[in-house]
């Protein structure tokens, strides 16, 4: 049994649309319609809160609420996996792209053509069953979970554009790129990638989905022993849920949640006793388990002198020109020691304040593999321009978040700023240099 909602402030067209789809049903006896109806869209949201239903037939212009505002109220509340299909008079695509940017899955103009709309709506049935279908792929590449979408993303890693592109996909376009631990793994598997390009190994890295989680899976990790990779993540991502097995490794995060939107109603406010109260918090259980994620305060922070962020806001525009240089052919070793110079001197400003002291301890030691490897850095310039780029735009959001705008702590990008600085490190000294007993130092993230 399949559940229709129809929403159409017209009789005539709710009976044209119940007659269509009796007809349907006559021509395919092995699905049964239970078909209700709602004659405007507030109707429709309040019938969508008390029943689930599998397919809303929308109309757009209604009295009371309209079927924009009532599909996105709907998208909101329960009946987030309901199909919603637009049946309107209106032909202009700019209320087609209201309703279908508010939640809809498809436009139907009317007047119905009966051929037409028997065909679709076969197709819509078809979706709602393998919606409701379990999501299994026997061929899943994660070694996490093989209860996920078909869907997969594949980047096939053969270069370091390739590897770049990846980086700019999760940290640049993704809706992921603002979660620390996201960016942490992101990190992290750059790294591992870029060693196994040095070494000319080929991989691949895939993502996929479940109902509540995102998987990252690397392939054809073969240069480092399983125990070797399992100490590199457990430093470096020790709170994030991982797998290893064989030649692969698998992360997994959990999906950004979605907020919903409230139904405003009328309530009518009666007086309570106050015994009436004691009854009901007595009859009712303790809850289990329920944590509440304490409130995010957004703040400036004064701790250092004007004069001091004057400064460094200067550094950094010198760093900028600098970097721009990085990864073309006209850089010289005299733009490379200025660089390392101007990270020196950035980090001495810091270093006098223990609120910064780890950032310039980094920014220090980066300073200082500079100017040690600097045949290496301009030979490895074009594969580190993207990280120099990343690190100095952590340095300016880092000063506007934390002195102007305001940062949820005043260890804002800490981690981040540090990270990028060790990746250049990593990517301009000699892999051989480093013993693999000590080699999660690359990936100190």
């Amino acid at each position: 049994m399949k559940k229709i909602l129809v929403v159409d402030d017209n009789k005539n067209n709710r009976l044209t649309l119940l007659y269509i789809l009796e007809d349907w049903e006559e021509e395919h006896r092995e699905t049964k319609l239970e078909v209700s109806f709602a004659e405007d869209g507030k109707v429709a949201v309040e019938m969508c809160e008390k029943d689930l239903f599998d397919i809303i037939l929308m109309d757009i212009m209604m009295p009371v609420m309209d079927g924009i505002e009532a599909t996105t109220l709907i998208r909101a509340g329960q009946n987030k996996s309901a199909l919603i299909i637009a049946c309107s008079a209106l032909s202009d695509n700019e209320h087609k792209n209201k309703i279908i940017t508010a939640g809809a899955e498809d436009y139907i103009t009317k007047p119905i053509d009966s051929d037409l709309f028997s065909k679709r709506f076969t197709n819509y049935i078809g979706l709602v069953k393998n919606r409701k279908a379990q999501p299994f792929n026997p061929d899943a590449e994660n070694v996490i979970n093989n209860e996920v979408y078909y869907r997969k993303t594949q980047f096939i890693i053969k270069n370091e554009v390739a590897l770049s592109e990846f980086w700019e996909y999760f940290l640049l376009d993704s809706t992921y790129a603002d979660r620390e631990e996201f960016a942490d793994m992101i990190r992290l598997l750059y790294g591992l990638g870029n060693y196994q390009l040095k070494k000319n190994y080929n991989f691949s890295i895939f993502l996929e989905e479940s109902d509540d989680n995102v998987y990252i899976t690397m392939d054809n990790v073969v240069l480092l022993t399983p125990s070797l990779v399992e100490g590199i993540v457990k430093k470096n991502y020790s709170n994030g849920d991982y797998k290893i097995m064989g030649n692969k490794i698998s992360f997994s995060i959990g999906k950004v949640c979605e907020v919903s939107v409230p139904i405003q109603k009328e309530e009518k406010i009666e007086e309570v006793k106050v015994e009436e109260v004691k009854s009901v918090i007595e009859s009712t259980p303790a809850p289990v388990a329920v944590v509440k994620e304490a409130e995010v305060v957004i703040q400036t922070y004064d701790f250092m002198d004007v004069e001091d962020i004057s400064e460094i806001e200067e550094i950094a525009g010198e760093m900028r020109s600098l970097i721009s240089l990085v990864g073309s052919a006209s850089i010289e070793d005299d733009d490379i020691e200025l660089l390392s110079f101007h990270i020196q001197k950035f980090a001495t400003v810091l270093s006098v304040y223990t609120q910064t002291y780890s950032i310039s301890s980094a920014m220090k030691q980066l300073s200082s593999d500079i100017i040690e490897n600097m045949a290496q850095f301009k030979a490895q310039a074009k594969d580190i321009s993207m990280l120099c780029e990343a690190f100095n735009r952590d340095l300016f959001l880092w000063i506007n978040k934390l002195f102007y705008e305001g940062a949820p702590s005043i260890d804002f990008l800490d981690s981040s700023i540090i990270s990028n600085a060790n990746m250049i490190t990593s990517f301009i000294k000699e892999p051989e240099e480093v013993a693999e007993e000590t080699f999660d130092d690359i990936f100190d993230f």
